[in-house]
């Protein structure tokens, strides 16, 4: 199983588009990653023998049903998996998807399931080593580099071209761990007020009169300057509301009613709202390129939700995605897509 499930060279991956669109003009794409289906039979002949193995392919509910059988302690063991026949050479792509689904089921390729959809940038004049995308329902036309896979999804002798190994991501794709590892850290003086939010005190001080005045005054005086940079100063009737969505409590009915009286625990969840969309428009400004296009960016990677404004992103925004859009922002501002405002 070992041999099995071992990654494979980076030659034997091919990605495939997995979905593309266009946003206010904009066009994108997805991509994931898959074992070829040479890459897979050669492996079962390095593993089993070439006369270790066999497959079998059947008609099964519109589809194509595979069947890997391998020799194993003196007996045919069956693996089955199927898949819908394609579009594009229906048989013959029907054949490869039921085969690459049922070597899954031997363990082949399985980490690759590990990797989520990458994005890629998609332009319009064809580059060494791009790949070609005419999605008709979309009416992307456009051209796409294959990204490089993390060093964990790659064997030993290919290891290093990313990062280390031990640096595997949890839940992410390998492109969200680049954006966030390579992005320069912005300069923001509330970034040690988090930190310091629940500090506890030095022994020997009163910590419950001490810890509730630093952290409340600290998370206070954030928040209002999260309120003024985000707009919502300006629109008090949207505060309540969203401080209610946050919290799931209607205790309060203003803004100066929530600094008096709203718990710790309610001011860091409205805290952790704001901060997200707060740092959209400090990297919008940074950059010096309009909001339309940082909020265009958004609407790229949260295709479920109609971002009309700012205001859309609250709840839905993360510091994630924050670190996305700006990456988004300097690659197209390095590759004349984005124009800077005066």
């Amino acid at each position: 199983m070992q041999k099995l499930q071992a990654p494979f060279p980076s030659k034997d991956i091919e990605w495939r588009v997995s979905r593309s669109g266009q946003s206010n003009g904009k066009k994108y794409a997805f991509v994931l990653a898959y074992v070829t289906n040479r890459a897979i039979q050669n492996r079962l002949d390095e593993v089993f023998g070439p006369a270790g193995w066999q497959n079998d392919f059947s008609d099964f509910m519109q589809g194509v049903l595979c069947t890997i059988s391998c020799y194993v302690d003196g007996e045919w063991i069956k693996k089955s998996d199927g898949a819908e026949q394609t579009q594009f050479e229906s048989l013959k792509g029907g054949l490869s998807s039921a085969m690459k689904r049922a070597a899954v089921q031997w363990g082949i390729g399985r980490y690759l399931y590990r990797l989520e959809e990458n994005y890629v940038q998609v332009f319009d004049n064809k580059r060494d080593g791009s790949n070609y995308i005419n999605d008709k329902k979309t009416n992307v036309k456009s051209y796409w580099m294959p990204p490089k896979l993390p060093d964990w999804a790659l064997p030993a002798d290919e290891k290093g071209n990313c990062r280390k190994a031990s640096q595997e991501p949890q839940n992410k794709s390998e492109k969200q761990y680049q954006r966030e590892n390579s992005q320069p850290k912005q300069s923001n003086k509330n970034d040690s007020v988090q930190k310091n939010i629940g500090k506890q005190p030095p022994k020997g001080t009163n910590q419950k009169n001490q810890k509730e005045e630093f952290n409340r005054s600290r998370c206070l005086k954030v928040i209002g300057e999260y309120l003024e940079t985000t707009g919502l100063k300006e629109q008090p009737k949207f505060i309540i509301p969203l401080f209610k969505k946050v919290t799931q409590t209607s205790t309060y009915k203003s803004l100066q009613n929530i600094f008096d009286k709203a718990t710790e625990e309610e001011l860091r969840a409205f805290y952790g709202v704001l901060r997200p969309v707060n740092d959209l428009v400090l990297i919008t400004n940074n950059y010096k390129v309009a909001l339309s296009d940082s909020l265009r960016y958004v609407q790229i990677l949260l295709p479920n939700v109609k971002i009309e404004s700012l205001f859309s992103c609250f709840i839905h925004l993360t510091k994630d995605h924050v670190k996305e859009v700006a990456t988004f922002i300097k690659e197209d501002l390095q590759n004349g897509n984005l124009t800077k405002i005066a």
